[in-house]
């Protein structure tokens, strides 16, 4: 028997042609010529091809045998789109329910963003682009530009506030630092694999809890737009901010509130790490929000450096260490072993630095310089409900950070990261429009000042 519409042979069992799908004139259960999805025999397709993807639409008739319990028929004139969940069943979900779907699931990512927004006292993101912000990143720079990069915030080199960028920045330096460290933490690590020298050790914990924490301080140095904080001052807050909030922090666990659950750091840490930023940097001299940020991410940078390399020593080298001993080997192998363990923390801690310590405080100090506004520091300003509504997202995602349950796949680090750059991000955008207003407000008195010279007799305008 041969098929009428394309002259295909088929066996006299067949219903429809196995080449086009068309009915056998003959085999009865279905009108002539209506369209059909092709013979799916031996898990084939059509023209013989063994994706079931490439099914065509079925339609009339066909769909109320073809559709499994549940699923609704569609109704004549409206779009489909088509699904087959195993070889030889074919259904259909109309266009409108899976657009209800995506309607959905949009409406619950705008609300979570309103939440977040509203808790942050931020607005939504305009103007922004991970794609164009780092598109620097990857460019060669000249060590002149790099100079001239990192020389600012003096009162010589910090620049007039009508210079000041006020769109969006596009930092390079700090993945100019972060490949730097990350190749010498390499190197360092080869060398010891290859020659098994303890002298190694130091430089490789040190390199490898540094590299991540510094290059991503390097980052908020440059979205500091204002360039009125120099390498300088963020040194010695960097330095003298870890060891302050690390004490701090070491006190706050001391005391027997505290002693609940791993889920206490949220607290504890964050309290420890914006007091310190708080007190340290009084100076009225930084009045920008874009400031605080930058301060809260010094501390932060520290505080996870530091902390990073007592993980390593301790739940990496020293466990690792005592491990083999405790096995028996020989303390050149378990050394090894605990390098090895050591190298581990190290990697894992060193990815997750950017979305941890570094972010929230950056975001904790944004939102108090945010409050604080330039004015004297004062105890009121951390009852203030702005700031405290926005301190609560880094204490809380700490909290979930540190959780007992976790999800998969770092989902609770990456879950919490992503909230917390979405803020960060925020109170950027609200930095540059302190600086833009800024700008404004100084234009116009400029101006004022000029037409006021110009209106006085015998004053000569410069």
């Amino acid at each position: 028997m041969f098929c009428a519409q394309c002259g295909t042979a088929s066996s006299p069992e067949y219903k429809f042609c196995k080449n086009c799908g068309a009915a056998i004139k003959g085999s009865g259960s279905v009108q002539d010529g209506a369209p059909f999805a092709a013979a799916i025999q031996n898990g084939q397709g059509p023209a013989g091809q063994g994706s079931a993807g490439q099914v065509p639409a079925v339609q009339g008739p066909a769909v109320q045998a073809m559709s499994p319990a549940g699923y609704p028929s569609v109704p004549p004139g409206v779009p489909q789109v088509v699904y087959q969940s195993v070889p030889q069943q074919v259904y259909y979900v109309s266009a409108q329910s899976a657009h209800a779907q995506n309607v959905h699931q949009n409406n619950l990512l705008a609300g979570l963003r309103g939440r977040i927004q509203s808790l942050a006292s931020t607005e939504s993101l305009e103007g922004f682009s991970l794609k164009a912000m780092f598109s620097e990143a990857f460019k060669r720079h000249g060590e002149d530009a790099v100079e001239n990069y990192i020389l600012v915030g003096t009162s010589k080199s910090t620049p007039p506030i009508e210079l000041v960028e006020t769109g969006w920045p596009k930092p390079w330096l700090f993945f100019r630092l972060l490949v730097a460290l990350v190749v010498a933490y390499v190197a360092l690590t080869f060398l010891y694999m290859r020659t098994g020298n303890t002298n190694c050790v130091p430089g490789m914990m040190f390199l490898g809890a540094f590299a991540v924490p510094l290059a991503t301080l390097v980052l908020f140095f440059e979205l500091n737009t204002p360039r009125n904080v120099s390498i300088h001052t963020v040194g010695k807050l960097f330095l003298s901010g870890a060891i302050v909030s690390l004490a701090v922090a070491l006190l706050g666990y001391s005391l027997p509130i505290f002693d609940i659950s791993d889920m206490e750091a949220g607290v504890v840490e964050e309290v420890a790490k914006l007091l310190t930023a708080v007190v340290v940097m009084r100076s009225l001299r930084y009045k920008y929000i874009l400031n605080g940020i930058l301060f809260g991410a010094t501390v932060g940078a520290g505080f996870a450096a530091f902390e990073t390399a007592g993980y390593a020593l301790n739940e990496g080298f020293l466990a690792g260490l005592l491990t083999g001993i405790t096995h028996g080997q020989t303390l050149a192998v378990a050394t090894r072993g605990g390098v090895v363990e050591m190298l581990q923390v190290l990697r894992l801690r060193g990815i997750l630095a950017p979305l941890g310590h570094v972010a929230w405080t950056a975001l904790a100090a944004g939102a108090f310089w945010r409050v604080k506004q330039g004015k004297s520091t004062s105890v009121g300003m951390l009852f203030d409900t702005r700031f405290l509504k926005a301190f609560m997202i880094p204490v809380v995602l700490h909290a979930i950070w540190d959780a007992p349950w976790q999800l998969p796949f770092l989902g609770n680090q990456i879950i919490t990261g992503i909230v917390t750059w979405y803020v960060v991000f925020g109170l950027v955008q609200q930095g540059l429009r302190q600086v833009q207003e800024e700008q404004k407000t100084h234009l116009q008195s400029t101006l004022e000042t000029v037409e006021a010279q110009m209106q006085t007799p015998g004053t000569a305008v410069v």
